[in-house]
């Protein structure tokens, strides 16, 4: 039974909206266009979850809140993270679902609002039996305060799985746990594996994000290729990618940025 992403998309119903016009602070104007904007943000909503690829390679629920202005034409103008999940590519595969959707539909015509700004949810679930939440967490929940019920959970965790590449990091949780009931032989054993299944995780999600990358052409695949190399320990094609998506755009000073940390961690080695 394998571990994958599930993909969730949620429009924050505390939509930030402002206008060349009106102001926020008229509460009953807002909710009269609340209700304006009603069909326009559920059309808006399926053409973002449409162009969202969240990254498949996440060992935790991933969540990011952007903020994006678009004109009364539907053209994005500015789009941010508002609140980050940790993950850059999780981030950035937020804005470009953004980026994609871009332009969206006309105003309705009964408005004369001129922009709009909204702040939008994106979250993923990572899908598991319902099983396997409960051993992982309990397993998580026990870890050095009952080693012994902590290896119990996360043997079963683990038979869930069934030796899934891409739940390798359970074994390196049970490598923790032997190492603290002191079976040495065991955590190496275990670590060794965790190892192994993550080398074969690395590969299928270089091969991947390398087989999107030279389909779409875009900044953002090479930006997503980039990171799975980096994943790996290849900086040298990690920069070779990024160095391609910096190619196809000028606009993104974050893939500058990440350029020069991919520089300082293959200098550091």
């Amino acid at each position: 039974m394998g571990v994958g992403i599930k993909k969730f998309v949620l429009l924050c119903l505390s939509i930030l909206l402002f206008s060349q016009i009106c102001t926020f602070a008229e509460q009953s104007n807002n909710n009269g266009l609340q209700n304006d904007f009603s069909d326009y943000m559920a059309a808006l909503q399926g053409k973002i979850q449409k162009s969202w690829n969240p990254p498949d390679c996440m060992e935790h629920d991933g969540h990011a809140t952007v903020k994006f202005s678009i004109t009364r034409s539907g053209d994005v103008y500015s789009s941010e993270i508002l609140e980050s999940s940790g993950d850059p590519v999780f981030d950035e595969s937020a804005l470009e679902a953004v980026r994609k959707s871009s332009p969206f539909a006309h105003f309705p015509a009964n408005t004369s609002r001129g922009s709009l700004t909204i702040k939008y949810s994106f979250d993923t679930s990572i899908v598991k039996t319902y099983d396997m939440q409960n051993y992982l967490a309990n397993a998580d929940k026990f870890f050095n305060v009952n080693n012994e019920a902590a290896l119990d959970y996360i043997n079963k965790a683990i038979d869930e799985v069934q030796g899934d590449t891409n739940a390798y990091f359970l074994y390196g949780k049970r490598s923790k746990i032997k190492r603290a009931l002191g079976d040495v032989q065991g955590a190496e054993a275990d670590l060794n594996e965790s190892k192994r299944l993550k080398a074969r995780y690395d590969q299928k999600r270089i091969m991947a994000s390398k087989l999107i990358a030279e389909m779409e052409q875009s900044p953002y695949s090479y930006f997503n290729l980039a990171h799975s190399y980096e994943i790996a320990g290849d900086y040298e094609k990690a920069i070779e990618a990024i160095d391609k998506a910096i190619a196809l755009t000028e606009l993104n000073n974050n893939y500058k940025r990440y350029r020069n940390d991919l520089i300082n961690k293959k200098t550091a080695l």
